[in-house]
């Protein structure tokens, strides 16, 4: 057993003298009430005891001060318990002396000091207070007893007898008390460092938790759970959980569901719920135990997006070059054609769509091919504000671009790209950018355009429009090929950006509300600093 510190003594002790202290106060106040009644019912018969009484109430009063003033001062504890038995003993000893001794109705009062000793100083206390009392009642009685009525051997005994059981039976109730009160302070001290531990595992998991009572009222909320949630524990403990968890309620054992944050995030998240059962198989209410899916959710859909390409590219660039051939046999036949003479000028203009439309359809092969087989990226460090500079420049003489105001917010940003291929993906933002703005013919149309490094490790590219924005049900598929909202659109400007950015390791994300325009942010991996 671990012995009990100095400072849990000390409490303890301090705590039983003040107890002790207003014990004595209330004792006294009662004997001096009790003195005023015999002073008054005895008259002048009973002035010779009730003026000692009165100094001695008056004593008792002031020793009370003085240990009240002791204990505010903090002076040694246990040498003040000492003071205080003893002052117990000498109290009753001058209070039996002036009612009679052995005949006096207060001998109890012995007793009550033992009790008190056993109380401050437990056995030992105990057994101080009745040496103290046999010392001074015993004596006394003995010396005195033979001048008067003789010596009173039963009556003596049997207070001595209830001395001796008094301190005894404290004695022992005492030190039983002491030691109990020891194994619950090493029992508290073991559940404190238990509940720490737990509280420590608990507020350690990454996954958050979230536990209910059986009433489906929030109970406990670790820290992981404030940081996936945006909620603090202390905004959802003790409240009903279906308005903020509704979604975990659902009864399934194990499921996915999405969540949107305090902030106005969406995100996805898997969860397990587990019933909590008392001892007996109680239920107490659930736990759930749960986690952010959003990234995983979405590197898996880029995976399959991208194993999806992989398949259709592999078939799809062999039926394109297959296709270019014949295309180009038919395109020279009719070219042939045209420049045979004497042709009628509406046969000519057939001509004409014929070859307009063949080049039309050999660009769209052309961008196909691009985009089922990149070229691998030449990645050299580049910065990227110079580069988006440049195409900038070159972007501003395109038809497409006339009208539309191209604001820039150009910071460096060094990525380790290949030139070449980031230059495609800009132009085929910029040009979505641009029709989107035309399209919406609002007036002050503005493309907007920023680079800048994001301090972990990569380098951001951004275009903003200010065009209709896009609808939710379109977004999940914007990068598929062949997917196009334009009129006269090929589906692959965006395809093609998305596989660029691929195989850079980057990611290309869009934001976008209805009426408000879209904006593309590209995510691209920048220089090792160690390396360059």
């Amino acid at each position: 057993m671990a012995p009990t510190s100095g400072s849990q003594v000390d409490t303890s002790l301090h705590r039983k003298l003040v107890w002790l202290t207003f014990f004595r106060l209330f004792l006294v106040t009662v004997l001096l009430g009790g003195t005023a009644v015999v002073s008054w019912r005895s008259g002048a018969e009973g002035a010779g005891v009730t003026g000692p009484l009165y100094g001695l109430v008056i004593g008792t009063y002031l020793a009370s001060l003085a240990s009240a003033w002791w204990l505010r001062r903090g002076g040694a504890l246990e040498r003040l318990a000492t003071v205080q038995i003893a002052f117990d003993v000498a109290t009753a000893a001058a209070v039996v002396a002036l009612t009679g001794w052995a005949e006096s109705i207060f001998v109890f009062m012995f007793s009550l000091a033992i009790v008190n000793g056993a109380i401050l100083l437990f056995r030992r206390g105990a057994v101080t207070a009745l040496v103290l009392a046999l010392v001074a009642y015993v004596g006394p009685v003995l010396t005195l007893a033979p001048r008067t009525t003789g010596l009173p051997w039963a009556l003596l005994f049997v207070h001595a007898g209830a001395f001796a059981a008094t301190a005894a039976l404290a004695g022992y109730l005492s030190e039983q008390l002491r030691r109990t009160g020891e194994r619950l302070a090493e029992r508290e001290s073991d559940l404190a460092a238990i509940t720490a531990l737990h509280e420590s595992i608990v507020q350690s998991v990454t996954s958050g938790l979230l536990t209910l009572d059986a009433a489906g009222r929030v109970t406990f909320l670790n820290s992981a759970g404030e940081q996936l949630t945006g909620l603090s524990a202390s905004e959802v403990v003790g409240r009903p959980a279906a308005p903020r968890f509704g979604d975990f309620l659902t009864g399934a054992a194990r499921a996915e569901t999405p969540f949107e944050t305090s902030w106005g995030q969406r995100k996805h998240f898997g969860y397990s719920t587990f019933p909590l059962l008392s001892k007996d198989g109680d239920h107490l209410g659930r736990a759930v135990i749960f986690q952010d899916l959003t990234a995983l959710r979405a590197m898996e859909e880029r995976v399959a997006r991208s194993e999806r390409l992989a398949d259709l590219g592999g078939v799809a660039a062999g039926l394109a070059h297959e296709l270019r051939n014949p295309l180009a046999s038919m395109m020279g036949s009719v070219e042939l054609l045209r420049q045979s003479p004497g042709m009628a000028s509406e046969d000519r203009r057939l001509t004409e769509i014929m070859l307009r439309e063949a080049e039309r359809l050999d660009q769209l092969v052309t961008q196909f091919l691009a985009f089922a087989r990149p070229a691998e990226p030449r990645r050299v460090a580049t910065d990227l504000a110079a580069l988006v500079g440049e195409t900038i420049a070159v972007f501003a003489q395109d038809p497409v671009a006339v009208g539309i105001t191209l604001a820039r917010q150009l910071e460096p940003a060094p990525a380790l790209v290949d030139p070449d291929l980031i230059r495609q993906v800009l132009w085929n933002l910029l040009r979505n950018a641009a029709q989107a703005t035309t399209a919406s013919g609002a007036v002050g149309r503005t493309v907007g355009v920023s680079t800048r490094a994001d301090g972990d490790g990569a380098a951001l590219l951004a275009v903003q429009d200010t065009g209709p924005g896009i609808p939710p049900d379109d977004r999940a598929r914007l990068f598929l090929p062949f997917f196009t909202t334009k009129r006269h659109g090929t589906g692959l400007g965006l395809a093609t950006v998305h596989r660029i950015v691929d195989a850079h390791g980057g990611s290309v994300s869009v934001e976008s509300e209805p009426g408000e325009g879209a904006r593309f942010t590209v995510r691209l991996p920048a220089p090792d600093p160690i390396a360059g």
